[in-house]
């Protein structure tokens, strides 16, 4: 049974100033990483009229969509290719790319439409991306309007489906390469709530401005992001009625939700709008926050701090999200054909899984290969909302070997304590996963299933960006200078 062995870099905790900005050839620092790439890279194939000349692909995007070890091992997978990766910040990359398309060949984003609607990707016909079959893909991609609820469900289903398909289930526009959900990540030591998978959805999204917990909330420092979910808040409890797609408001939507928003951050009950991982974990794990609008990690690394966190499967809805990997038009020939040949390979086992080291499942979760990997407890766990095989203080105590005290506390907090990277180690350092069956006290991951994560959907957020993005962000600034000082 393969069980990989990897280094998973982790880049969430940099700040813009410490995002490396470089080509790959001057990113890679230390002495024997560049020796073993070159080693990689270096060799030719040689054919019977001598050496095969080293095929380049060009690829612009963040290290999280492929580190080094991703890059090494796809050029030993794939030989006598050279990937030049450019890494970019997350929230400029799209910009960068649309400004001079022909200056890489492939590239990942999470904020794309204007790379879409730029027209400077090309089709992708779907039998060039062997991993993506029907009954091993998650649904939502096959059949968005059965999912998505909010807004003006013809204009929602339109702009999703355009941001994966040039015709749907034929020819691809991006390939998806990851996805889940964002939600609220809230301390249960301070707030009388608990998570147990998809069973307690009591948690509602505007209890980050609840007047009780005033200066211990949070949300995320982002124009698209705080409408889009303050606007399916609104819509889900018939406060506003929204007639757009979701994630493209009218001015006059956006406007309400300003109004809205104005008397909540000018009386100070959020306290912050995070934008460096760092500072909304170090917030979290203190407790100086109590609840806040985050990415999962978030949730994990406040748990791995010994802070017990849980990320809410939110009575109105979290929002889904995903990433993808799309093709330049001006990319052609072989060049275009180890593009898609990369994208495919994104779906592999190998990238997949340093993506489920940060809690992010695959597109296609329903390859043998993946299951074998992981292990029956890993995957029950992370995807069919099953209970792990030890119950939650047991977990605790191997997963918190120098901190016995945590095992003490109730379940309530035991559960909330869970780190899936510590608990399931077994997959990155190759020992043989663990043998038994769900414990009734086990761990559910928060949220449980694919499932029951694809019922709770109302909405999705990310790749999209609104067509007028502009009006969103001088809103949104306006709305940031009313934060008392």
């Amino acid at each position: 049974m393969f069980r990989p062995r990897l280094k998973m870099l982790i880049y969430f905790n940099m700040s813009k100033n410490d995002m490396p900005s470089t080509s790959r050839r001057r990113f890679i620092g230390a002495v024997a990483g560049a020796a073993v790439v070159a080693a990689v890279a270096g060799v030719a194939a040689y054919t019977a009229f001598g050496p095969k000349p080293i095929r380049k692909l060009r690829y612009s995007t963040h290290p999280f969509y492929f580190p080094q070890d991703a890059e090494v091992q796809f050029e030993k997978e794939i030989p006598n290719t050279d990937v030049e990766v450019t890494y970019e910040e997350f929230f400029v990359m799209t910009q960068k790319q649309l400004a001079n398309p022909q200056i890489w060949d492939v590239a990942s984003s999470g904020r794309y439409r204007i790379i879409i609607d730029g027209g400077i990707v090309q089709p992708i016909p779907v039998e060039k991306v062997p991993r993506w079959q029907p009954d091993k893909v998650l649904r939502i991609f096959r059949e968005p309007q059965r999912f998505l609820k909010a807004g003006n469900l013809d204009e929602t289903v339109r702009r999703f489906n355009k941001l994966t398909w040039f015709e749907p289930n034929q020819r691809f526009s991006a390939v998806p390469v990851m996805w889940n959900f964002d939600s609220v990540t809230y301390l249960p030591e301070l707030l009388p709530y608990e998570e147990r998978g998809a069973q307690n959805r009591n948690f509602e999204y505007g209890k980050l401005w609840d007047p009780e917990l005033k200066g211990r909330t949070a949300m995320q420092d982002e124009a698209f992001t705080v409408f889009t979910e303050v606007a399916n808040y609104l819509d889900a409890t018939g406060q506003i009625k929204i007639t757009s797609g979701l994630t493209s408001l009218s001015r006059q939507e956006v406007d309400k939700i300003y109004d809205y928003l104005l008397p909540i951050v000018r009386n100070g009950l959020i306290r912050t709008f995070w934008f460096n991982y760092g500072d909304i974990v170090s917030l979290m794990s203190t407790r100086e926050v109590w609840a806040a609008s985050t990415w999962q990690p978030v949730c994990f690394d406040t748990r791995k701090a010994g802070t017990p966190a849980y990320y809410a499967a939110l009575k109105h809805g979290p929002f889904f999200w995903y990433n993808s990997t799309y093709v330049s038009k001006f990319a052609t020939g072989e060049t275009a054909e180890l593009a898609m040949t990369l994208a495919n390979w994104q779906l592999s086992l190998f990238t997949q899984m340093l993506y489920t080291r940060q809690g992010y499942p695959t597109p296609a979760f329903g390859w043998s290969d993946y299951k074998d990997a992981m292990g029956a407890e890993f995957y029950d766990w992370f995807y069919n909302g099953k209970a792990t095989y030890l119950p939650a203080d047991e977990a605790v105590r191997f997963m918190f070997p120098d901190k016995p005290q945590l095992a003490e506390l109730p379940d309530r907090l035991t559960n909330a304590l869970f780190a899936p990277d510590l608990y399931f180690k077994h997959f990155w350092t190759g020992e043989p996963p663990r043998t038994g069956s769900p414990h009734p006290r086990g761990n559910i991951r928060d949220m449980g299933s694919v499932e029951d994560k694809e019922e709770m959907t109302r909405y999705f957020l990310s790749p999209d960006l609104p067509d007028d993005n502009d009006y969103y962000v001088r809103r949104y600034e306006e709305l940031k200078a009313a934060v008392p000082k």
